[in-house]
């Protein structure tokens, strides 16, 4: 009995201090590994050669904000059994690529932040309406998402219809991935694996 009460007392304790469960601690530490699974893992060059994409800062942010969005569409499934952590941790992989977007792009232009400013401004708008739009492709057949995919990524340039078609299947592929995952290993332990888009068959 003594031996319980000690361990409800450090059960206690540590609830307090944010260090069981899903705590908005361990959440936010969650959202940034997360993040990091994007930037560490992705081939950006080989994305930018697979799709034609010039290698700038844009065409950067433009792969990035895609598969931020597939692992925001997971988060938000946790939701519904873990109340509001779902929204709290999208809310943090958010943060945690705008303090990584406002990194880079200093860096970039050290000599003007007034224009960095203004640019992570009109980003940030881009951004907010991409998540619309990606929303309603993927929740629409393949060509719904192909439309959305066209007018964002591509930004209504997509030199083929195969290149379309393989990033359709990419992110289909992607989200069905995450969908898949448990919470321990998306929330607790993140355990994301992006795959190489040069693996993509067509």
């Amino acid at each position: 009995p003594e031996i319980r009460k000690k361990s409800g007392i450090i059960g206690t304790l540590q609830k307090k201090l944010g260090w069981s469960g899903d705590s908005q601690s361990k959440l936010r530490i969650s959202s940034f590994i997360l993040y990091e699974s994007i930037v560490d893992q992705l081939n950006y060059i080989e994305f930018f050669k697979r799709f034609d994409l010039p290698n700038t800062f844009n065409s950067w942010f433009l792969v990035t904000e895609l598969h931020v969005w597939m692992i925001l569409v997971r988060s938000m499934a946790e939701g519904a059994e873990k109340g509001e952590n779902g929204r709290f941790l999208r809310n943090c992989i958010v943060e945690a690529m705008w303090a990584d977007v406002n990194t880079r792009a200093k860096k970039l232009d050290p000599q003007n932040p007034s224009g960095t400013r203004k640019h992570i401004e009109t980003l940030s708008q881009q951004f907010q309406a991409a998540l619309i739009n990606y929303d309603e492709g993927l929740m629409g057949d393949d060509k719904v998402l192909a439309g959305a995919l066209w007018r964002r990524f591509f930004e209504k340039e997509c030199p083929s219809f195969e290149m379309l078609e393989m990033l359709v299947r990419y992110v289909r592929e992607h989200v069905r991935m995450l969908d898949g995952l448990s919470n321990e290993h998306f929330v607790q332990k993140p355990q994301i694996q992006w795959r190489e888009v040069a693996e993509d068959k067509l």
